[in-house]
């Protein structure tokens, strides 16, 4: 059976560490969230994030945004990822170090790497794969893959691949879509990798949204 699996690629300790999808839906315990905070994080002050302004700190979390990385859970810092912030269209700030063009940030900076593996014993290439921001209902469904979440912008890029955000949440944004570089290599495991920064656009916690993606492989 070919398998998604979403995986934090970077920041020590949480790196490698899977990121467990909503299953069935309605389950939100243990490693299902991406959390976006303050310089504090999520069990620091100040914790919350400015609005109009984007986070300074990411974390893996539960759905109640409490820290919730590698054992010993809750321990401050155990579930940090690097964090990229949007600064302009074509430059990020990575932990608060100088601005750097979207293009020469490494992938294994990215806040979520998701690992296709064929279960077949031929190689395959992928094409059309979409990375999506998408609307969970009350039961952490998506009634309609193609709905904008509103209330926050999500700005996405591929590190060492594209040249500018695209935003995929939030007034402004045209879809929810990302378009990810075609893989032409042959091959049983694919890897993509996904940079994201966020910010409200209104007061209030949002945890109604999360990540799909698509893919077609030949």
């Amino acid at each position: 059976m070919n398998s998604l699996t979403f995986i934090a690629p970077s920041g020590a300790p949480a790196s490698g560490t899977i990121i467990r999808q909503l299953d069935p839906p309605g389950n939100t315990s243990g490693l299902s969230y991406v959390g976006f905070f303050g310089a504090g994080g999520p069990q620091g002050v100040p914790f919350a994030i400015v609005v109009n302004n984007y986070q300074n700190t990411t974390y893996l979390t539960n759905t109640s945004g409490f820290n919730m990385g590698v054992e010993p859970f809750g321990v401050l810092n155990s579930g940090q990822l690097i964090n990229t912030k949007f600064e302009i269209s074509s430059t990020a700030n990575v932990e608060g170090h100088a601005s750097v063009l979207l293009s020469n940030i490494p992938e294994e900076s990215g806040t979520l790497l998701m690992r296709f593996e064929s279960s077949g014993v031929i190689p395959v290439k992928t094409q059309s794969t979409l990375f999506r921001t998408v609307v969970l209902n009350a039961t952490s469904g998506v009634d309609d893959i193609t709905s904008v979440v509103l209330g926050l912008k999500m700005q996405c890029f591929e590190p060492g691949k594209d040249n500018s955000w695209t935003q995929t949440a939030g007034v402004g944004a045209i879809d929810n879509r990302l378009f990810i570089e075609d893989h032409n290599d042959t091959d049983l495991v694919h890897d993509f990798f996904v940079s994201l920064s966020v910010s409200p656009e209104l007061v209030g916690e949002r945890n109604d949204f999360g990540f799909l993606m698509v893919i077609e492989f030949l």
